[in-house]
């Protein structure tokens, strides 16, 4: 009685720790490299903001000082006498400046417009990026979870197996001890109580690597997880296809990237227009910094001004950097075409292959039905003394192993249906998984 009220809080804590599908999901947001990803888009918006200030006045201060090693003078010299009659100051040994200037490009060809249209393309391809990996860092948690789901039922089935050819071996030990058994049957009967143990210990290692590579995976430890057979999808390949197509973030990423090419075109083409602009400034001098004068020249050095300049020849190089623009263009459009057709063949391909999981998992089933049927044939039999002990175990065992194989089964068509939703973007797989 003890040790079943043992067991069964064993199974019962173990049951609170498992974590359910949606739980993993959550807990995708905290993992590391999307974090990461979150700082990346976080520095492209401060860039894109940064260039819209390329398209505001600049106010600037300075203040200059000098002390020069001997004062400024001019020397008079009239023609009627021999020799100059002295220096006359024409300054003071200290030199003070300030001015506060205020410029504007008033006209760049479009190249400010260029550069901040980029900028900000720029910050939503990080975006773009940052939820394509979300969506990448969803199917590699699926596919995880899915596999430790099988490695449970396959533990499940292993374990029962061992159960069966212990209960076999101990029946076959008593016939060997009353001389009705050959050695060689009893020691084929421990050999595989040997090998289904190093079977559960392989198993067990490789659910204990898959639980390792998820909680990397997350940032988070995971040490169970729960059936995840609740979800009931349904999939339709053409309006998958269609929002994959229209919605999906890698080929909206690249659809971006596109027009970011466009502007650098008119970044390029802004090189053939000439560049206007506009400067005042408030500007004072003095041999002080009160900047009231020296005494000799003006203290006020104020201005307003404007700029023109228009490059008219460089060597063909504005005409190759436009043509080098106009290739990446053609070039980014060639490679979303082929992306597009991509994603199209991988859905068709996924469609194919959830089409094979469905065809084994109905002939599993039926393994299942006849593996059943045989185990209580064999038991009947075993009862009458009609059927060995080994024959007994291994219907067991085959009925277990049947049983194990399809659930792993549904388990890897949960796993297929969750990447195909994937595959059409995150809002597919975010309505289908996340929501309620």
């Amino acid at each position: 009685m003890r040790n079943s009220l043992i067991v069964v809080l064993f199974f019962l804590l173990t049951s609170l720790q498992a974590e359910s599908y949606r739980q993993i999901l959550q807990k995708v947001d905290d993992a590391l490299a999307l974090q990461s990803a979150e700082q990346l888009e976080k520095a492209a918006g401060y860039m894109a903001e940064a260039a819209k200030g390329r398209n505001l006045p600049s106010l600037d201060a300075h203040l200059s000082a000098a002390y020069l090693k001997e004062t400024p003078e001019m020397y008079l010299h009239f023609p009627a006498l021999p020799v100059p009659t002295g220096a006359v100051p024409m300054g003071t040994k200290e030199k003070w400046q300030g001015d506060v200037t205020l410029s504007y490009p008033l006209f760049t060809g479009f190249a400010i417009t260029a550069a901040i249209d980029k900028a900000t393309l720029q910050k939503e391809t990080a975006r773009l990026k940052r939820l394509d990996l979300k969506r990448n860092l969803y199917l590699q948690a699926t596919r995880l979870y899915s596999a430790v789901y099988a490695a449970d039922r396959i533990l499940e089935a292993q374990r029962k197996g061992l159960d069966a050819i212990k209960a076999a071996y101990k029946k076959a030990k008593g016939l060997y001890d009353n001389g009705l058994l050959p050695p060689a049957d009893l020691y084929n009967i421990e050999a595989k109580k040997y090998a289904m143990e190093a079977q559960i210990t392989e198993t067990e290692s490789q659910k204990r690597q898959l639980l390792n590579t998820l909680s990397w995976l997350l940032d988070a430890p995971v040490s169970e997880v729960e059936d995840p057979m609740g979800f009931k999808e349904e999939l339709s390949k053409a309006s998958l296809l269609d929002e994959a197509l229209q919605k999906r973030e890698d080929i909206l990423a690249l659809a971006t990237a596109i027009k970011a090419n466009r502007s650098d075109e008119t970044l390029a083409k802004s090189r053939f227009y000439p560049t206007v602009g506009l400067a005042a400034a408030l500007s004072r001098q003095g041999d002080t910094l009160e900047l009231n004068g020296d005494g000799y020249t003006n203290a006020n050095r104020s201005y307003v001004g404007a700029s023109a300049s228009w490059n008219l020849f460089d060597g063909f190089a504005d005409k190759n950097r436009l043509e080098a623009a106009r290739a990446r263009t053609l070039a980014a459009k060639l490679q979303l075409n082929d992306y597009k057709k991509r994603v199209a063949m991988e859905i068709d391909n996924a469609f194919a292959e959830l089409g094979a999981l469905q065809s084994k998992l109905i002939s599993a089933k039926m393994e299942v039905k006849a593996r059943e049927e045989y185990y209580k044939l064999t038991e009947g039999r075993f009862e009458n003394q009609l059927a060995s002990a080994d024959e007994l175990s291994r219907a067991i065992a085959d009925l277990a192993a049947a049983r194990a194989h399809a659930a792993a089964l549904k388990s890897q068509i949960f796993a297929q249906k969750a990447a195909i939703h994937l595959m059409a973007g995150l809002e597919s797989f975010e309505s289908a998984y996340l929501r309620p």
